[in-house]
């Protein structure tokens, strides 16, 4: 199985490549390499023969994602499209600081209600999409969700996922903290970009 995925070596981008090529999936991936940042996520999967850098869109895949990043989405398109929208994601290489994360240009602390309440890990939301890329049957739109965020009234539930963070959400921020220390002069960095 061929996967596209769009806006590669955005910070979601480069975790879902990861996991893909770590369930032994072909991925082209396309982005342009216009930031340091980009450029240095490419290094670590440029060379995995699983891997193919492109720079203009080739139909010859069984799925493409594309990772809408500004609306906190992606599109997972097999037969027809299916419009992901994500909940509050937190991981490595994503733009942070010690004390939070910058989500659409707003800072956000990890000890937030906000963050406590909304926030999944990276790699937890990727173990469900895989699901969902396994899945024959899906709707049109789904919305993924912290369990800890209470279900709205006018969503419809057969819509929504709710995923819990397979760890405490503490040891996940510890992760990311060590990550950003060790890194921390490409994050400075990159934060700038």
């Amino acid at each position: 199985m061929i996967f596209l995925v769009e806006n590669c070596f955005h910070w979601l981008g480069f975790h879902i490549i990861n996991r893909l090529l770590d369930n032994g999936y072909q991925v082209d991936g396309m982005d342009d390499l216009d930031t340091d940042k980009k450029e240095h996520l490419s290094m670590f999967v440029g060379r995995n023969e699983l891997f193919r850098h492109i720079t203009s869109r080739e139909r010859n895949t069984d799925y493409d994602i594309s990772i809408q990043v500004d609306e906190c989405k992606l599109v997972l398109e097999k037969e027809h499209p299916i419009t992901i929208k994500l909940p509050l994601i937190f991981g490595e290489w994503m733009p942070m600081n010690q004390k939070g994360l910058y989500v659409q240009n707003e800072f956000m602390r990890f000890d937030s209600k906000q963050f406590l309440t909304n926030a999944v890990y990276v790699k937890d939301v990727l173990e469900s999409l895989q699901q969902l890329i396994d899945s024959s049957d899906l709707p049109r739109v789904l919305e993924v969700r912290s369990c800890y965020s209470r279900p709205m009234n006018h969503k419809k539930l057969e819509n929504s996922i709710y995923i819990r963070n397979n760890r405490p959400i503490q040891e996940r921020i510890s992760i990311v903290k060590k990550h950003y220390e060790k890194y921390e002069n490409f994050y400075t960095r990159f934060n700038r970009q």
